[in-house]
């Protein structure tokens, strides 16, 4: 286990390491070359992959959990059963929200607030609903990877592929390509990392049938309440940040949401890092629970919680001090955040980690329903929250509302666990 433990934990420093490098440069190098207000159109822009890819009802994640427990006990046909019953549905429900999709074609353009979408915006977000078809089925394939020992190694090519997009995405903007241009160059890339997986999935599973032959009703009934606390949770997570920076754009303006965005990747810096061993110790986990190795279990949550102090808790209070310099460094000047947006985001990022990471040991063994069931309404009150406090304090009233959530979010999952035990 320990040595699984190490390698996954490689695997996943070098994927925190390109998405880590790739969001420190990402904001920069683009609000250099289109300004606070274009960044800001084209984080929102952005932000439909993250809603559409919760689109397959979470059943990629219980999938994923269900597959790994099947493998670790040898079962592979009752994989495969889950496998292409999963696939079936992707292929489904990616065909209603293409052709629903379809409508962001109709006008010439949509006011929403202070955000007008015009045509060449509208046409970049449909781009994006194919992108986001992509995106599930590459989280499919990546899963029926990391369910069968093969972690590192996938994870590591499609982190890889995926950190290709925003390099060419800098590249563009610098030489003064289009929204829809960039948009095109990201379908194209997802495009390659599904097929490089599907190669891999080919190559290291071959006794994973692709098709319908084994698709099985009763297989996506049984995997329903685990798939839905699998989609609350990241469904949540998409509410929480691309909709306060929506509240932000529509209230406050472009500008303003490219500010809140930018200053919660900042924060959560701390919280990816912390991650390797998060995401390095959820198929563990999940193989602890299925084969009763109650000792490696310990060991995974007693190193969780250890992170959590002695590394979580000096990281916020360091960003709080210290974040509106380094956020001016880092923009060149471009940004400016007050002390009133960065204390809450820090507080935010505090109880943001200590929920987020337990929550992923109980998503790893499809035991997250009942917290999940409380995640949902919680995002929506706060979100709802957010526009008075946007019309009456700006861009620190929704920080205020987003620590809120996250503090509520942490007061929950303590309470799951405790009903667990």
């Amino acid at each position: 286990m320990k040595a699984a433990l190490f390698f996954n934990s490689i695997a996943s420093a070098g994927s925190i390491f390109w998405r880590t490098i790739l969001q420190l440069m990402l904001p920069p190098l683009l609000l250099v070359v289109w300004g606070p207000s274009r960044y800001g159109e084209w984080l929102l822009v952005t932000s439909i992959p993250m809603f559409l890819s919760i689109t397959d009802f979470g059943f990629t994640d219980a999938a994923t959990a269900e597959m790994t427990m099947d493998v670790a006990k040898g079962k592979k046909p009752e994989a495969v059963a889950t496998f292409q019953s999963i696939s079936l549905l992707t292929l489904i429900v990616a065909v209603i929200v293409i052709a629903v999709s379809s409508l962001l074609l109709v006008p010439d353009q949509i006011n929403l607030g202070s955000v007008l979408f015009d045509r060449e915006l509208l046409l970049t977000a449909y781009i994006f609903v194919f992108y986001s078809v992509l995106m599930i089925y590459s989280k499919l394939f990546l899963g029926c990877l990391k369910a069968s020992g093969h972690y590192a190694v996938s994870t590591l090519v499609y982190d890889v592929i995926q950190f290709s997009e925003g390099a060419c995405l800098v590249v563009m903007a610098h030489f003064n390509f289009g929204f829809v241009d960039c948009a095109l160059v990201y379908l194209a890339l997802r495009t390659l990392n599904v097929a490089v997986l599907i190669v891999m999935v080919r190559v290291k599973m071959p006794w994973l049938s692709f098709g319908a032959a084994q698709a099985r009703r009763s297989e996506i009934r049984r995997l329903w309440w685990p798939a839905m606390g699998a989609m609350a949770i990241p469904s949540a997570m998409a509410i929480n940040f691309q909709g306060m920076a929506w509240i932000a754009g529509a209230f406050l303006g472009p500008s303003a949401a490219a500010l809140l965005a930018t200053v919660r990747t900042a924060s959560r810096v701390i919280i990816q890092l912390i991650g390797i061993f998060s995401r390095a110790a959820m198929p563990l986990y999940a193989r602890s629970v299925a084969t009763s190795d109650h000792s490696a279990g310990r060991t995974i949550t007693r190193i969780n919680d250890g992170l959590t102090i002695f590394c979580l808790i000096p990281g916020c209070i360091a960003f709080a001090i210290f974040g509106r310099e380094l956020i001016m460094l880092w923009t060149h000047g471009k940004l400016e955040p007050t002390q009133s947006l960065l204390i809450p985001m820090a507080v935010a990022t505090l109880f943001n980690g200590i929920w987020f990471f337990r929550s992923t040991l109980l998503l790893s063994i499809n035991r997250h329903a009942s917290f999940a069931a409380t995640l949902l309404p919680l995002t929506g009150v706060f979100i709802l929250l957010a526009i008075p406090a946007a019309r009456m304090y700006g861009l620190p009233g929704v920080a205020a509302a987003v620590a809120g959530l996250e503090f509520c979010c942490a007061v929950s999952i303590f309470i799951q666990m405790r009903r667990r035990k």
